[in-house]
């Protein structure tokens, strides 16, 4: 019997008393599926032969978290924990702490050669029969293998296309319906849109509960509802000017809600001349059931913006507008913020990576997304009062007529917030929310490509990269919108309105997945990422590095631990601009060689 039998029948005594719950398999009993999954997420290098056990605490038995016992080492990631291994000749002790009444809430502690103490707390693991196994197995011979020239250098490259559909597909739901509202900022009176919208976004984040009613265009009716109350604006150049259109050709005051007067908001710098005029129109008996001039101060409402602040909100590049739609950006932001990194996260540990990790790469995509969005808010609504939204009317509508009104209304009923509408209203606001897609789109492609536009001129990748990268960015911005109309409409035949965003919201992770993937997967065929190409050169300059230093295998894999656990995007696009991407390779790996040889003579001593 050769030395892995010897620990494969070892390893046989005590594996059923070691497992909590069912998942430990001997060797040549261990699915391959579960073992391709676990060199996927834990056991980076895995030589299959030498593999003794693999005990698998995944729930639906993927083989993405556990414990796999080889001759050498055991590599090992818990729940939420990340991946480690440990080499048996590293351990120069092993210890059994009584910590808990049950076996499994023990402690089992590694003292390794260089002094540190590696804790396995796990209560997937009932320690005292894994005691027992690691002190027989310590007793046994360990020899150094040589190297074999083969040493595979990782590098993660997750692309995260489905989460940052999502999280840019929610975004894109909130410019493009902020836009197609601000298409009134545009008309003769559109000072007066732009100061409800503004109000009522002061209100809402100021903590009331407010919501805009006028888009329903129902005559003489409310513009917005803030805390119960029915609010009429008026914002005109003078405060006898907004009382004054309050009333028809008759004398007779418009705004009445169950018989009594709704509160007319006027800018707040015309309040005090608009409650005189409404005073004087009580003392006239014009207002139904009020007699008192001092109900004035009551019907009369002060707006949180001045006049000219109102008409400054509708144009471009002034610091009212460029404020106002900051705000929205924000607003909007957060929730792709949450979109993305609740997906991310979510993906990640279903996948099979520790938590901790997870946690970072996801509030790093949540953070892109949501900046993204934040930027894409601003630049979209302020492209769109300086008129780029205008210039696309002859453009939208004509597409908006080749598509009908049945293909209009779906377009308009999965993006705009609403009661459903059809036939011709449908077909004019499809070619409204057309013009804020395109806008909120291209500009969405170019912000999330920014980086990269500019590492090309800095020469941290290549032209191919670019364009690989750009395709990739275009069709999951464009998959999503494609997923978010298949999943809103389905959506809104389940459960119309709430139903809506939830499957656009699904549709677009999807559809922005599958369109992510599948550009990635075909360029990929033909064109060679950046990052590949510079692993491949540490590659081949580790190869060489390695019979220099006569490296033996547990050496050579120790050295390239260390290597990808430095090793990330930043590094490699700084070895593709070095003027020799050899030697930048060398200068990485001789002193994470040197030391590691370092430390072996020194225990050997």
């Amino acid at each position: 019997m050769d030395q892995h039998e010897k620990k494969v029948a070892l390893l046989k005594k005590y594996y059923s008393q070691i497992q909590t719950s069912d998942g430990f398999e001997i060797a040549e009993n261990i699915a391959s599926k579960k073992i391709d999954n676990a060199i996927k997420k834990f056991a980076s290098g895995l030589d299959r032969k030498s593999i003794i056990g693999f005990y698998d605490i995944t729930i639906v038995g993927s083989g993405k978290k556990g414990y796999l016992f080889t001759d050498t080492k055991v590599y090992y990631s818990d729940m939420f924990e990340k991946s480690e291994k440990i080499w048996y000749d590293d351990i120069d002790d092993v210890l059994l702490v009584d910590s808990g009444e049950k076996d499994c809430d023990k402690k089992l502690q590694f003292k390794m050669n260089d002094g540190t103490l590696i804790t396995w707390d796990s209560i997937f693991l009932n320690k005292t029969p894994l005691y027992k196994f690691f002190k027989e197995l310590l007793t046994m011979e360990n020899k150094s293998v040589c190297y074999s020239g083969e040493k595979s250098v990782k590098h993660g490259k997750s692309k995260f296309f489905g989460s940052t559909a999502g999280g840019i597909s929610s975004a894109r739901y909130g410019v493009v319906n902020k836009l197609y509202d601000e298409e009134k900022f545009h008309g003769r009176q559109g000072h007066g849109f732009a100061a409800e919208r503004a109000n009522n976004l002061f209100d809402k984040i100021t903590g009331h509960h407010a919501k805009i009613v006028g888009d329903d265009n129902v005559k003489n009716g409310a513009d917005r509802v803030v805390d119960g109350v029915f609010i009429q604006s008026k914002y005109c150049q003078t405060g006898l000017a907004c009382i004054n259109e309050c009333f028809d050709e008759k004398g007779n005051f418009r705004y009445l809600k169950n018989g009594k007067p709704m509160q007319i908001e006027v800018p707040s710098d015309k309040y005090d001349a608009a409650v005189e005029a409404m005073q004087e129109k009580i003392r006239k008996g014009k207002i139904p059931g009020v007699t008192d001039p001092d109900e004035a101060k009551n019907i009369v409402r002060k707006g949180h913006f001045t006049y000219e602040q109102a008409k400054n909100i509708a144009k471009a590049g002034s610091v009212e507008s460029l404020t106002y739609d900051a705000v929205n950006g924000a607003i909007i932001a957060t929730s792709a913020f949450g979109v993305t990194t609740i997906i991310t996260l979510a993906t990640n540990l279903w996948n099979g990576e520790d938590f901790e990790n997870s946690l970072k790469i996801a509030t790093f995509s949540g953070m892109k997304v949501g900046g993204t969005a934040f930027v894409t808010t601003i630049i979209a609504s302020q492209l769109s009062k300086a008129g780029l939204n205008s210039a696309l009317v002859g453009s939208s509508e004509a597409i908006v007529s080749f598509m009908g009104p049945k293909a209009s209304a779906v377009l308009v009923n999965a993006f705009r917030s609403g009661s459903n509408i059809y036939g011709a209203a449908a077909m004019k606001s499809a070619a409204k929310l057309l013009r804020g897609n395109v806008i909120t789109s291209s500009v969405t492609v170019v912000l999330l490509s920014s980086v990269d536009i500019a590492n090309i001129f800095r020469g941290r990748i290549s032209g191919k990269q670019l364009f690989k990268n750009l395709a990739g960015t275009a069709t999951t911005v464009a998959g999503g919108t494609g997923g978010w109309l298949g999943g809103s409409a389905v959506g809104s035949m389940v459960f119309p309105g709430f139903g809506t965003i939830v499957g656009g919201l699904i549709g677009s992770v999807i559809g922005g997945a599958a369109a992510g993937k599948a550009t990635d997967t075909v360029l990929g065929s033909f064109i060679e990422d950046d990052a590949d190409e510079m692993i491949r050169i540490i590659q081949k300059e580790f190869e060489d590095l390695a019979q220099d230093y006569l490296l033996n295998q547990k050496e050579a894999e120790k050295s390239v631990d260390k290597l990808s656990n430095i090793l990330d995007g930043k590094m490699l696009k700084d070895m593709y601009a070095s003027s020799d991407r050899s030697e930048y390779a060398r200068n990485l790996l001789i002193p994470i060689i040197e030391n590691e040889v370092k430390n072996v003579n020194m225990l050997v001593r």
